[in-house]
């Protein structure tokens, strides 16, 4: 087995791994996570009949008893707006 192929090997098992518990975890960040590319993993994958879908279908089935675990709530980031100033004739010559 060259080193390519243990390594989408390993990449691929530590993905499964991660997927017991961190459902919500993808595929792309298991990659950089391994220093794998997602593109290279992907074809090897196809390679071999893998599936993400089919991963988190079975994960489902085997650890979460058969419930799929809800999306985690994210509450959106508060901006606060700052209002412009009106520079004078000689901050503005000194700010420019």
């Amino acid at each position: 087995m060259d080193l390519a192929e243990n390594r989408f090997g390993k990449t691929w098992k530590h993905f499964l791994e991660v997927l017991k518990v961190d459902y919500n975890c993808s595929l792309a960040d298991v990659c950089r996570n391994q220093h794998t590319t997602f593109g290279g993993m992907s074809s090897w994958m196809s390679r071999r009949g893998y599936s993400v879908k089919q991963a988190k279908a079975d994960v489902v089935r085997d650890y979460y008893g058969g419930v799929e675990p809800s999306q985690p709530t994210t509450s959106s980031p508060s901006f606060t707006q700052i209002a412009p100033a009106m520079l004078s004739e000689e901050e503005f010559s000194l700010a420019g």
